[in-house]
């Protein structure tokens, strides 16, 4: 009899390793949520700021728009490889290519038009908006707006570095679950919630 209970505890034990393997739990120190979708982080001298309110909810497109705004007490260059969102499951994505920003010019305007109403700005939120100059984020150019594509950008205190990011998933959807927004160099660690309903 202890033998079989011995047992069915193993199972029941090696099921639910299974399972917390397959749903990575994510904890996000030095954030603060304001609203239902504008996340703050505030750790060792870097301020991130997130919104992705519209995508959310309306995350059955293979875009994911999430727009961000950095600055930090010491200066960096924040390039696109520094930027990946963790899935739920693990797997890691990187900023979409401007290639595949291309292919799909059609998807990401109506994504951006559907968005227009619900993107906040972020720039409220940082002390350097009436002192110094806003720098661009431009790891992708978007079908709406234009301009020219960098792989990095200049954080630093004197301005406030801002743009939307892309992700592309190849499944053709997200699913509902919390991601991880990270960001991580030499002097950012930075991870952030993105919680999709």
């Amino acid at each position: 009899m202890k033998r079989s209970v011995l047992v069915l505890v193993l199972g029941f034990l090696t099921a639910i390793a299974a399972a917390d393997a397959q749903t990575k739990e994510f904890s996000f120190p030095n954030t603060r949520s304001y609203g239902r979708a504008t996340i703050q982080y505030r750790g060792q001298g870097v301020q991130v700021v997130v919104n992705y309110d519209y995508s959310q909810r309306n995350h059955n497109t293979k875009w994911l728009l999430i727009d961000m705004a950095i600055a930090s007490r010491q200066r960096f260059v924040l390039k696109k490889e520094h930027v990946r969102l963790l899935t739920p499951s693990g797997r890691e994505i990187g900023v979409a290519p401007q290639e595949a920003v291309i292919a799909d010019s059609a998807g990401l305007t109506k994504l951006l038009q559907n968005a227009s109403v619900q993107r906040r700005p972020l720039l409220s939120y940082f002390t350097q908006r009436g002192g110094g100059p806003v720098e661009a984020i431009r790891f992708q150019t978007l079908p709406v707006g234009g301009g020219t594509v960098s792989p990095e950008v200049t954080v630093d205190d004197d301005h406030v570095s801002n743009g939307a990011v892309l992700f592309a998933t190849p499944e053709g959807s997200w699913n509902a679950g919390t991601y991880r927004l990270e960001i991580n160099n030499e002097v950012a660690k930075a991870g952030l919630p993105i919680k999709l309903e």
